[in-house]
């Protein structure tokens, strides 16, 4: 059935909002200014979700997305979104998701670097079935095969060619080093035609050193997290160093390869944990804080220590439900937290306000420019 709908909001994750017949209608690519012709795919109890047939009235922030797959291809639902307006949604996602959800009033900073709004990736998983190769559609397993993507640095995007050639069956992440000629490739589905064109190339099968080159002065391991852009990595770097300040020392949670906490061990006491054993062994072998690899039973133990000055988190998109009872009751002068999803930093910064602690600074930052990804860095004191 298909339905007129204006666009009015923007939801966390970056589909329009509108109504439809008095209930909630999410549409995918729908800006707010939209007037759309809609057709329902999805139906629930209290909501509706649609795809947009016709656009009869245009946002003014509209504009043509530089891109023929956009649409079709799910990897960038907000390149046809013009800027301050895309900013301007994501602080207002960031805020709402704290009111809405934990009950926090926050004023929120702003931080990007315009001249990155495309081709700023450099590290991007794509799926194959030996034929094709890109990006899934959205909301589906579909591939759209993709050539060259704009959010793609150039050098992740000349790869791409190579990587076609090799036929991958299934997904493969890749990760370039943007000042240098490295081309980490990780897959579950290892092809000699793979290694043969990527000596980097490892999969989890191999018992041999993973791959890995250095980007100001992290270990960037095969296989383990780095951010989706290690030159917009910078920005975060330099905000959450901010917000650490001055300290004796440091426990960094869900640590990776200490991309966030490397930088301070010359002045204060660093330990570093995180599931991922590579990650945390290849930031352990610098030699400089300690860093293991560990378990949320084991960040737990040192959390209620009270051993610590400030607790840096970074945790997965999932959150950090699972230690926010320690963190609640810990002793730290400072608790630090770095989230890619609004809504799991709210509901855990929920259970910390409940403990006395309060955000005295809040910042979202553009590591996703013209996506409906942000990340936020918050300090929170008691």
């Amino acid at each position: 059935m298909e339905h007129t709908i204006e666009i009015t909001a923007l939801a966390n994750g970056g589909d329009g909002i509108g109504r439809v017949e008095g209930m909630v209608c999410f549409v995918a690519c729908g800006l707010p200014g939209d007037t759309l012709r809609v057709r329902v795919t999805r139906t629930a109890k209290n909501a509706l979700w649609a795809e947009a047939v016709e656009v009869l009235s245009p946002s003014p922030d509209r504009i043509a997305a530089d891109c023929p797959m956009f649409g079709k291809c799910g990897g960038c639902a907000w390149l046809h979104f013009a800027y301050p307006s895309q900013a301007a949604w994501k602080q207002r996602i960031v805020r709402d998701c704290l009111e809405r959800i934990a009950g926090i009033g926050a004023d929120v900073e702003w931080v990007e670097d315009p001249a990155l709004r495309l081709g700023y990736r450099t590290r991007a998983e794509f799926h194959g079935d030996g034929r094709k190769l890109g990006f899934f559609t959205a909301r589906s397993h579909d591939i759209v095969n993709v050539e060259q993507c704009p959010l793609c640095h150039p050098r992740l995007n000349a790869v791409l060619p190579t990587l076609h050639d090799a036929g991958i069956k299934g997904a493969v992440t890749v990760t370039v080093n943007p000042e240098g000629d490295d081309v980490l490739v990780w897959t579950n589905f290892p092809k000699r035609s793979l290694k043969d064109r990527f000596p980097q190339a490892n999969t989890p099968a191999e018992r041999t050193a993973r791959a890995q080159f250095f980007f100001d002065g992290v270990p960037i391991v095969n296989g383990g997290f780095s951010q989706a852009s290690l030159l917009l990595n910078r920005l975060l770097v330099r905000i959450t160093h901010e917000m650490i300040g001055q300290g004796d020392s440091l426990l960094d949670l869900y640590c990776g390869s200490g991309n966030l906490s490397l930088g301070l061990a010359s002045r204060m006491r660093v330990l570093g944990l995180d599931h991922h054993h590579e990650s945390a062994k290849a930031a352990a072998r610098l030699g400089t804080g300690r860093y293991e690899a560990g378990t949320e039973e084991a960040m737990i133990k040192q959390v209620a220590s009270d051993d610590w000055d400030l607790i840096l988190l970074d945790p997965p998109r999932e959150g950090a439900k699972a230690i926010m009872p320690a963190l609640s009751a810990c002793q730290a002068r400072a608790i630090v937290y770095v989230s890619c999803d609004p809504a799991t930093l709210a509901r855990d910064l929920k259970t910390l306000a409940a403990a006395g602690w309060k955000p005295v600074r809040t910042a979202v930052l553009d590591l996703f420019p013209n996506t409906p990804h942000m990340e936020t860095v918050c300090r929170l004191e008691r």
